[in-house]
């Protein structure tokens, strides 16, 4: 099969475009015949060797945890799925390719009026937005502020929030006022336009820092009330035992389950409560890879980067 991976660590242009052996399934995998995937920050990371000592792997490597796209094959004890079904999946790698071998309960079926570059670019910014809100622990009326409210994960854990009876506070850049707040936030703060520490000091309760790299962490902890929750997507900062704030890395454990994160986000789409956003969508070659990963570099991409 056709996949687009690379051989040693580096810049965008290591990917090539490589041909390997199609993937086996166990009795509980399906084979999807992948139609379009989601490009992830991780991603880059993997491919620049970052993650290297964290994660070490053989070459080649093909990234790649969101796809969407048909069953051709199913394992034999799969129940709940047919040849032919679309499905979004949640692999731990290997999405960067033609065909995926996944586990059952790493997909959902799509949604018919969701489309395809909507579905791919959902699993992984998805299943995050999900669990670090459970982590979170909110209740009903308590405020959340949202740092990085228009980003991929940002934007979903605003809507997922709302549903819950949340008052939710993004925090964006003021191109993305309208948007934000579109997602249902009540109130947004453009942080190229305020003064952040004077307008949300000790406010919320519960601080989710999705920002770009965790860039907001140090500015976030002045705005969770003393005895509050900060949950963050990558750094934590510092201090905050002075501050009597319980600060939270978002990272999976064995009891946070794809099926029931991903089976959650498909319902409140066909609800029409889960908006989606597609920041750009390139063809699913090599060209396109090396062009996702350029702009992902840049890290000035808002919504999901999406091949097709």
């Amino acid at each position: 099969m056709r996949a687009l991976g690379f051989n040693t660590y580096g810049p965008p242009e290591v990917f090539e475009e490589l041909e390997l052996p199609k993937p086996t399934l166990s009795e509980k995998d399906v084979l999807i015949k992948v139609q379009a995937i989601g490009i992830n920050p991780y991603d880059a990371l993997l491919r620049a060797g970052t993650m290297q000592k964290i994660r070490p792997l053989e070459f080649p490597i093909v990234p790649g945890s969101d796809v969407v796209g048909e069953i051709v094959e199913v394992g034999s004890k799969i129940k709940h799925y047919a040849i032919g079904d679309i499905v979004i999946g949640h692999p731990s790698i290997g999405g960067y390719g033609e065909y995926v071998a996944i586990s059952s309960a790493k997909i959902v079926k799509k949604p018919a009026e969701m489309s395809l570059e909507e579905a791919a670019g959902l699993a992984s910014v998805g299943t995050t937005a999900y669990f670090a809100l459970q982590l979170a622990k909110l209740k009903k009326n308590e405020i959340l502020i949202i740092q990085g409210a228009s980003g991929a994960v940002g934007s979903i854990a605003v809507q997922i929030a709302k549903e819950a009876g949340i008052h939710v506070i993004g925090i964006a850049n003021s191109r993305n006022r309208d948007y934000v707040s579109a997602l249902g936030a009540d109130e947004v703060v453009a942080y190229d336009e305020e003064n952040l520490a004077e307008a949300l000091a000790d406010k919320a309760d519960v601080v989710l820092d999705a920002s770009f790299g965790g860039k907001g962490a140090e500015e976030g902890l002045r705005y969770v009330k003393k005895g509050g929750r900060y949950i963050s997507l990558t750094s934590l900062p510092e201090n905050a035992e002075e501050k009597k704030v319980k600060t939270m890395r978002m990272t999976r454990t064995k009891d946070m389950k794809d099926k029931e994160a991903l089976g959650y986000l498909a319902d409140l789409y066909r609800s029409h409560k889960l908006r989606l956003k597609t920041a750009e969508t390139l063809t699913f070659d090599l060209r396109g890879i090396i062009g996702a990963h350029q702009l992902i570099d840049k890290k000035k991409v808002a919504g999901k980067l999406v091949l097709k």
